[in-house]
This record gives structure tokens, C-alpha cells and sequence, in this order.
């Protein structure tokens, strides 16, 4: 047999094994299936997918039977978008598990699959399922999960503004605003994400002055005395290195190397060269002194001077807000006289002009605790990264590559009404 012919066999033999790995546990080997729509919806509670996260306990009879009735009305309201029934060449399916997060809350998730038909199987009950590594797209679907603000932040709402700020013990992560492209189905579409809240209010907050110039405050003389100390580290270095015994070794080093390297050459010749070399470590000494000198100007472009100056600007700003103005919504703008690094000053919103971006957080009360775990409050779809809100609310052409070419019919195509309905709204 011939090797192509070997080549053959072991790569069908290989992609058996890996077939044979991504089917969950107690599951016979299946084959995969074709095009088209799965029978019902894929209700995992625990078939021992490894994707998921963690549950803080086993949900109660209660809560699993909660969870597949939603998944069933899920499913319902996701199939009847056409394109979705009626994918071009990929299978499609929705997948739905619960969890108990580390809240006590009951988060239920649905993803929705276009996959190639080559890379999904069937679990016994007819639910199709997408095997491990294979080729998906997924649109997620949350409940009770309150994004994170990577979820939210806008590239084109200059994304460098967003900050880490301590509150209360916990980090707020502050962004600016980003852009808001409409509403589908009583939800906000954002870049990345559409949020649901029950009480149809914005996930979104304004971020207060006072914290956020702290915050700066901190974290640039933090990042002054991290500086200060490397170069402090770095000088003594270079002094030692210019000490009369470290000149004596280093000249001692180079000899040797030269004697053997030119056996033949005569000891002026060596001098010379030795001097040479002596003359060339003075020079990088000094230049090198005089790098790490203090800058005689006071230039905001300048690595020392930079975060001082913007230290300044920002300890300034702070001491001239009064307790109202420390509460206030802040705002962001960039200040071009400083290198990008250092160029983010906050202000009063309402203050700020037309160039200053609100800043904002995600809202602290977007679940309600005292509530009961199995009421859905809000709910996302995320893009992942895909970005197609904007694509969601204009009527323009679409990448046939972006997975946002089957996200968004799916979107405009749903019923909403069921949608809410299926979640208990």
C-alpha cells in the first residue's frame, strides 16, 4: 500500500478518535448529521459538559423543572425565525443549562448554534449537540448574569478612559459611554451586547468625579514611585560598574579575550585597543547619566515629567470639588499636550463641554438579592466580540464571513413578546 494511501487511513483513524472524545461521557459514538433544524431544544442540566461554569449547588427539582420550561419556551421563540428554521448548509440548535452562581442567584443560559453539519451529533433523546473544536458560531443568551464592562466598552467612545476604581471594597470598573444604536424588543442595543432590564431602566449609571480622581491619584503615584525606584535601581547599578575595581576587572576580562583571540598582536597594540574600549565605557557611562538625569523641562510629552505633571493636574481637580461635586457624574476628554499614556482628564459632566465623554459604571442594583433566585431581572445578548449592534439596527450589508451575518435575522426575526414571556416577564 502505498504511503498516500497510509496518509489516507490514519488521518480517518485520527478523526475517528477525536469524534470518539468530544461525545460526553455514556454516550455511544454517533455519526454526524446533516443540515437543518434540531428536533428540540438541547436541555443540558448534566450531561457533563465541560464549557459551563461552575454550579454553588445541585439546583432543586423546582428550579430543573423551571429551567427546561424555559428552555422549552426559549426554544419556541428562537425557531420560529425563519432563517434560523432554515439555515443555508449548517445545523442549528439551542443549548440551555442553570446554575446556581456564587451569589445564591439562579442563571440560566441559552446559546444559539449554526454549526457545520460535519461537527454536530445527536443525544438520545434527538437534541443535536456540537462536538469539541469543531466549526460553530454562538450568540449567547443570559439570565440573572450581570456582564462584565468589557461587555459594554466602545472602541469608538475612546476605550482608554476605562478604569479600575475602588468602592466600598470592591473594584467598579468605569468606562465611557458607549454608543447606543437603538432598541429591539425593550432591550438596549450596544457594539457588543443588548441589555434587558425588568424595570426597563439603563444598566447603566454615571460614574461620580471624586472617586475616579482618586483613583488616578493612586494610580499614578504608584506608577512615579515604581519608576523612581527603577531607575534608582538601575543609577547604582551603572555606578558600580564604573567603581575603580569593576574598571580594573573589566579591562582584566578584555586582555585575556584579546590574547586569545590575536595571539600575534604586540602589547602597544593591545593598549590601544584596551584604551579605546576604557574611553567607550566612559562615554556610554555619562550618556547614560545623563538619561536618567532629571529633564530640566517641565515637558508633559517627557517619560518623567508626563504622569507628574498629569498627577498635578488631577490632585488639583480633586481639591477643588466640594462633597457635591465629588458625587457628581464625571466625564472624560483627552488632553493632546500630553503623550497618549498620560493624556485622560476627568471633570464635572455637566461642565465638561462637548468634547468630554460621560463616564459610566454598571449599574450596583441590576439584580435585586432580596428578590426571589428564580426571577429573571435582566437579560443580555452578547455578541462576543463579534460586534453587530451596529449592523442590528442599520440596514447595511453584512460581511458573509461575520458570524453577525446570522446573528442579526435571527435578532429581527424573533418574537420578542415570547421571548419576555418565556423568561417570566
Amino acid at each position: 500500500m502505498s504511503c498516500k494511501r497510509n496518509g489516507f487511513r490514519l488521518a480517518a483513524v485520527s478523526a475517528a478518535l477525536i469524534a470518539a472524545l468530544a461525545v460526553p461521557s455514556g454516550l455511544p459514538l454517533a455519526q454526524p448529521i446533516g443540515p437543518g433544524l434540531s428536533p428540540i431544544v438541547t436541555f443540558d442540566p448534566d450531561r457533563g459538559m465541560i464549557s459551563r461554569p461552575p454550579t454553588r449547588r445541585p439546583l432543586a427539582a423546582a428550579e430543573l423543572k423551571l429551567a427546561r420550561e424555559r428552555a422549552e419556551r426559549m426554544w419556541e421563540a428562537v425557531k420560529a425565525s425563519s432563517s434560523f428554521a432554515n439555515p443555508k448548509g449548517l445545523t442549528t440548535y439551542l443549548t440551555s443549562w442553570a446554575v446556581i452562581d456564587e451569589h445564591g442567584g439562579f442563571n440560566q443560559n441559552y446559546r444559539a448554534y449554526w454549526s457545520e453539519p460535519r461537527d454536530v451529533r445527536r443525544h438520545k433523546d434527538g437534541a443535536y449537540y456540537g462536538v469539541m473544536g469543531g466549526a460553530h458560531q454562538l450568540l449567547y443568551f443570559e439570565t440573572n448574569f450581570i456582564p462584565g464592562d468589557h461587555y459594554l466598552v466602545d472602541p469608538a467612545t475612546r476605550g482608554n478612559f476605562s478604569r479600575g476604581v475602588a468602592n466600598e471594597g470592591r473594584i467598579d470598573g468605569v468606562f465611557a459611554a458607549p454608543r447606543v444604536f437603538g432598541e429591539i424588543g425593550g432591550g438596549t442595543i450596544y457594539q457588543d451586547v443588548i441589555v434587558f432590564t425588568r424595570d426597563g431602566r439603563s444598566a447603566l449609571e454615571p460614574a461620580p468625579l471624586g472617586p475616579l480622581l482618586e483613583g488616578e491619584i493612586a494610580r499614578l503615584r504608584k506608577r512615579i514611585a515604581d519608576t523612581d525606584a527603577g531607575n534608582e535601581r538601575a543609577l547604582a547599578q551603572l555606578d558600580a560598574s564604573m567603581t575603580p575595581q569593576a574598571i580594573a576587572e573589566r579591562r582584566a576580562r578584555r586582555e585575556e579575550r584579546f590574547r586569545k583571540d590575536r595571539p600575534r598582536a604586540d602589547a602597544a597594540t593591545m593598549a590601544r585597543e584596551m584604551d579605546a574600549a576604557a574611553r567607550s565605557d566612559e562615554y556610554d557611562y555619562q550618556r547614560q547619566k545623563e538619561r536618567m538625569a532629571v529633564p530640566p523641562t517641565r515637558d508633559p510629552r517627557s517619560v518623567y515629567w508626563g504622569p507628574r505633571l498629569a498627577l498635578e493636574a488631577h490632585e488639583q481637580r480633586l481639591a477643588s470639588l466640594d462633597g457635591t461635586g465629588r458625587n457628581a457624574a464625571a466625564c472624560g476628554r483627552v488632553d493632546p499636550a500630553f503623550a497618549i499614556d498620560n493624556q485622560v482628564r476627568y471633570d464635572l459632566a455637566s461642565a465638561g463641554g462637548a468634547d468630554c465623554v460621560p463616564m459610566v459604571r454598571i449599574r450596583r442594583d441590576l439584580i435585586d438579592r432580596k428578590r426571589p433566585i428564580t426571577e429573571v431581572q435582566l437579560m443580555i445578548v452578547w455578541f462576543r466580540e463579534s460586534r453587530c449592534g451596529e449592523l442590528l439596527a442599520r440596514d447595511v450589508s453584512i460581511n458573509p464571513r461575520s458570524p453577525c451575518v446570522n446573528f442579526v435575522p435571527l435578532l429581527r426575526e424573533m418574537d420578542w413578546t415570547a421571548v419576555r414571556r418565556a423568561i417570566g416577564w
